[in-house]
């Protein structure tokens, strides 16, 4: 039997926790295992249903707060659950995605915004 690939963009993998709760009550902790644009692949031990609506929070890897990611689960496994996002391309799974290697001296370059002088461009 063929199953039908939904994903859009390249599918990366991540080992990051994350706490998930349904609309339905179901609360517990997982993994990501790997990540895409459209979804993500997540390891957990919770009962949960196809097509139930969940959020995933994990820390931000720009900034370290909590990050709450809405989705559906669209696949079931017997070591986890494949999501869908109900966004595609969140800022905080991009952020997920380009997220350093522990361990490594990767220095990440900040975006500045300058201010245009006065009378001047803001080339």
């Amino acid at each position: 039997m063929y199953t039908m690939e939904h994903r859009w963009g390249h599918r990366h993998e991540v080992i990051q926790s994350v706490r998930i709760a349904t609309h339905n009550g179901v609360i517990g902790r997982g993994r990501i295992r790997n990540i895409s644009t459209s979804g993500a692949f997540v390891e957990a031990d919770l009962p949960l249903q196809l097509f139930s609506r969940l959020r995933i929070q994990f820390n931000s890897a720009l900034d370290g707060r909590p990050t709450v990611v809405e989705g559906q689960v669209v696949r079931k496994d017997i070591k986890g659950y494949g999501i869908e996002w109900r966004e595609l391309a969140p800022e905080a799974v991009a952020a997920l995605v380009v997220r350093p290697l522990s361990g490594t001296n990767t220095y990440t370059p900040r975006l500045v915004f300058r201010r245009p002088a006065a009378g001047g461009s803001t080339d």
